[in-house]
C-alpha cells in the first residue's frame, strides 16, 4: 500500500548507490551508521533517499540489525495512533489484540507489507499494524489523571512485558518503524522502503551494543511518536534505567538505547522541558565549565545537572531523535566530549536538512549541500515548516527561533 498526499515529492538523485554485502565480508563489530533527513518546507521525501544515505556507510554494519522510521507517513490517519507489532505467532497476536480492545477503539488493522529477500535469513515475525483511538473510559482512573499518551504507553509496556511473543515496535501518530535483523539494504528491500514517502526519516545500521540480535532490538527504538537511532554505548544504563522505571516505564527491549527514548518522553512530554534543556540534561557541561557561564545560564545549567543527574547519559554516543507531535521534529545530539561523529547538512535551496555519521551519506544525495559538525552536547533542531531552529553550534541555551 502506497501512502501519498497532494504534496509533490522531492526530486530524486540521478544516481543512487545501492550497497550490497561485499564478497567475503565477515560479521564484525562496526561503529554503527545513522542517517536522517527532514523536509523543511513540507514536501515529501521518498524512501530511496534515506536508503541511499544509510547503505553507503556499509563498513559500519555487521548485518545484525538495521531499520528506518518514517514520519508524516499517514496523512489520512494522522490523528490516530499507529501501533506496529512483531508477533511470533497467531496466539500472541490474539492476546495482544484482546488487551488493545480493552483500551483502544481499533479503526483499522493491516499486515505491514514485506516480501522475502534472498539473502535475509528467516524466520520472520508476523508484522501487523493497528490504527486506533483511545477509548474515553481508559482516561478515567482512581489514581493520578491520565492523558491519552499515558494510556498508550501503559498498554504498550503491559503487552511487551506480559504477552509472550508480542512486541510493539512503534506506537505514535503519523509515523511507523521498519526494522529487523539484517543489513540496511536487506531491511530496505524487505519492507520496500522506496514505496513510502514522508516528511522525515531516521535510520540506523548495525545493532545495539552489548545486546542480543533480535528483530525488536534493532533501531530505531520508539515509544509514542519518539524514535531514537543511536551510535555508541550508554555506560550509565543502570542509573538511567532506574530513573525511567521509577517513572513507570518498563524496559523490555534489552538495549541501552531503549532508556534514551524513554528519557526524551519523560523530560520533554511529561516534564515539559524545552528540547535544548532536555539535551543539556542528557549531555551536560562539567561544573567547571558551568561556572564560567553568565549568571542566568549558570543557574539553569546547575539546576538541570542537579535535578536530572540520573538522566545524564555517560559514554560515547551520537543520536538522531524524531517526533511527530506537536510538530514533526528532528534532533541530532552528540555526547559532551564528541566521541562519536555527527555531520549536519542543508540542501542549497534550503528545503531539506540532513544528519549522518559520515559526510558521504549527505553528499551522495545532495552533492552541493552545506555541511557542518555540531558541537559536543549541543543539539541540532529542525522542524517541518519552520526550518533549522538550531544548527548545533550554539551556546546550549541559545539558538532557537520559534
Amino acid at each position: 500500500m502506497s501512502h501519498a498526499n497532494a504534496a509533490q515529492p522531492l526530486p530524486q538523485p540521478s544516481q543512487v548507490y545501492l550497497a550490497q554485502r561485499p564478497p567475503g565480508l565477515k560479521y564484525m563489530m562496526g561503529g554503527c551508521g545513522i542517517a536522517g533527513c527532514i523536509s523543511l518546507d513540507g514536501r515529501l521525501i521518498a524512501g530511496d533517499r534515506i536508503r541511499a544515505m544509510l547503505t553507503i556507510m556499509e563498513e559500519r554494519e555487521n548485518g545484525l540489525g538495521a531499520g528506518y522510521a518514517c514520519y508524516g507517513l499517514f496523512p489520512s490517519r494522522k490523528d490516530q495512533y499507529c501501533l506496529q507489532f512483531f508477533f511470533d505467532d497467531e496466539k500472541a497476536k490474539e492476546r495482544a489484540e484482546g488487551m488493545m480492545r480493552f483500551n483502544l477503539d481499533i479503526l483499522h488493522d493491516e499486515k505491514v507489507y514485506h516480501h522475502p529477500v534472498a539473502d535475509l535469513r528467516p524466520p520472520y515475525p508476523i508484522i501487523w499494524r493497528y490504527f486506533a483511538n483511545v477509548l474515553p473510559k481508559s482516561l478515567k482512573s482512581e489514581g493520578p489523571k491520565k492523558g491519552e499518551e499515558d494510556v498508550v504507553i501503559d498498554l504498550v509496556m503491559q503487552i511487551n512485558l506480559e504477552v509472550d511473543g508480542a512486541m510493539c515496535i512503534s506506537s505514535g501518530k503519523d509515523m511507523a518503524v521498519f526494522k529487523g535483523n539484517g543489513f540496511s539494504y536487506q531491511m530496505a528491500d524487505f519492507y520496500d522502503i522506496p514505496r513510502y514517502k514522508g516528511t522525515m526519516w531516521i535510520s540506523h545500521s548495525r545493532f545495539p551494543t552489548n545486546s542480543p540480535a533480535w528483530w525488536a532490538g534493532a533501531h530505531p527504538l520508539s515509544i509514542l511518536d519518539w524514535g531514537v537511532c543511536h551510535n555508541g554505548e550508554i555506560t550509565s544504563y543502570g542509573v538511567n534505567r532506574k530513573l525511567v522505571e521509577m517513572s513507570g516505564y518498563k524496559c523490555t527491549v534489552l538495549t541501552d538505547t531503549e532508556v534514551v527514548a524513554y528519557i526524551w518522553d519523560l523530560l520533554v512530554r511529561k516534564h515539559g522541558l524545552p528540547i535544548q534543556a532536555a539535551a543539556f540534561a542528557m549531555a551536560p557541561w562539567t561544573y567547571d565549565e558551568i561556572s564560567r557561564l553568565d549568571p542566568e545560564s549558570r543557574k539553569l545549567a546547575t539546576w538541570l545537572r542537579f535535578t536530572y543527574r540520573e538522566a545524564f547519559l555517560n559514554g560515547p554516543f551520537s543520536i538522531l531523535v524524531g517526533r511527530s507531535q506537536p510538530e514533526v521534529t528532528l534532533i541530532a545530539l552528540a555526547d559532551r566530549k564528541k566521541l562519536r561523529p555527527m555531520i549536519v547538512g542543508q540542501s542549497p535551496d534550503g528545503g531539506i536538512a540532513y544528519c549522518a555519521s559520515e559526510e558521504c551519506a549527505i553528499r551522495l544525495v545532495e552533492p552541493d549541500a552545506e555541511t557542518w559538525a555540531t558541537n559536543a552536547g549541543s543539539p541540532m533542531i529542525a522542524k517541518v515548516g519552520k526550518g533549522i531552529l538550531r544548527t548545533g553550534t550554539e551556546h546550549p541555551f541559545q539558538g532557537v527561533r520559534l
